[in-house]
């Protein structure tokens, strides 16, 4: 793991501390303060004609959580549920969401110095913030602010809850 190093301007720039999680064979990361916990599926309420990467709605401990395909949002095939899916509970402004990710992988330091800009020829590039290569490939992470508070996803939303 990459650990934090002195930036030129002289301050000590923290590692991005980002949960790593695999979509269609994939491997992507969301910054861990955006996440709240990490649960095994859970039946699913699905929600007439919602968006297609609005997945439904989960009961939670009493709190009404909209699920979203994850890899559907990005532009990604969306494959069957396995024994390592997980639903990702993140906060979104007003209210939790469930991200439905294949597999769960690890927690990842990231220094600024081996975080780069998305390249400019990739599909869905505005919910990247920045791409990792790491040791087992490369690992694209996510811009919380784009994926849980686009208006396009709170628009779906609203309509359809």
């Amino acid at each position: 793991m990459a650990e934090s190093q002195t930036d030129p301007a002289g301050g000590n720039t923290p590692p991005l501390q980002v949960v790593s999680f695999r979509l269609f064979n994939e491997v992507y990361a969301l910054d861990i303060l955006y996440v709240q916990e990490i649960i095994r599926m859970l039946p699913v309420t699905h929600v007439p004609r919602a968006a297609e990467w609005i997945a439904g709605v989960i009961n939670l401990r009493g709190q009404i959580i909209p699920l979203i395909r994850l890899a559907s949002r990005l532009g990604l095939d969306v494959e069957q549920p396995g024994r390592n899916t997980r639903f990702m509970i993140v906060r979104g402004r007003d209210q939790g969401l469930g991200l439905i990710v294949d597999e769960v992988l690890e927690v990842l330091r990231l220094s600024p110095q081996v975080l780069e800009p998305p390249p400019s020829h990739l599909a869905h590039r505005d919910y990247i913030q920045a791409v990792s290569k790491q040791e087992r490939g490369l690992v694209i992470v996510l811009d919380p602010q784009k994926i849980l508070y686009h208006p396009s996803r709170h628009e779906a939303l609203q309509e359809a809850l």
